[in-house]
């Protein structure tokens, strides 16, 4: 069986256009959001994100789905999404729907992970998804709006 989707938002002072591309454009991924990507813009192309544990190892995380929509300035949507820990867990498949809003101030993005299991280790990976949702949103707005990139960038 699977639980409820997680859902957060932001608002950035930028067009949906460039809000997308923040999303999809290599340079930009790594500036602000992974340490590695592989990225095929276009519907059934990968969506895939790393992550080193720390500094000093090859250890990390990993994201990889296929881009089921793929609408710039609009939708995109990853079905069959697969979060791997370093540890050897996986969680998925999963669903990623990410959505852009023109509004007078800019853009309102709007992203919904679903398909959790009902297990403690899914709960637990749940739990910490929103909270991790929220500091990407914040970091893709600093980098956004101020040109801010993540340290070691």
């Amino acid at each position: 069986m699977r639980e409820g989707a997680v859902t957060r938002d932001v608002l950035v002072q930028v067009p949906p256009e460039r809000a997308f591309a923040a999303f999809v454009d290599l340079s930009d991924v790594l500036a602000w959001l992974a340490d590695g990507a592989v990225i095929g813009p276009r519907p059934g192309g990968n969506w895939g994100l790393g992550w080193y544990a720390d500094p000093d190892s090859d250890a990390g995380y990993s994201s990889i789905g296929q881009f089921e929509v793929f609408d710039p300035g609009r939708c995109f949507i990853v079905s069959n999404l697969v979060f791997s820990t370093p540890e050897g867990e996986s969680f998925g498949p999963m669903r990623l729907v990410v959505e852009f809003e023109r509004t007078p101030e800019g853009t309102r993005i709007t992203v919904t992970q679903s398909g959790f299991e009902e297990t403690v280790a899914w709960s637990a990976y749940r739990d910490r998804l929103g909270p991790g949702w929220e500091r990407m949103l914040a970091d893709l707005r600093g980098w956004l709006e101020e040109g801010r990139k993540l340290p070691g960038r």
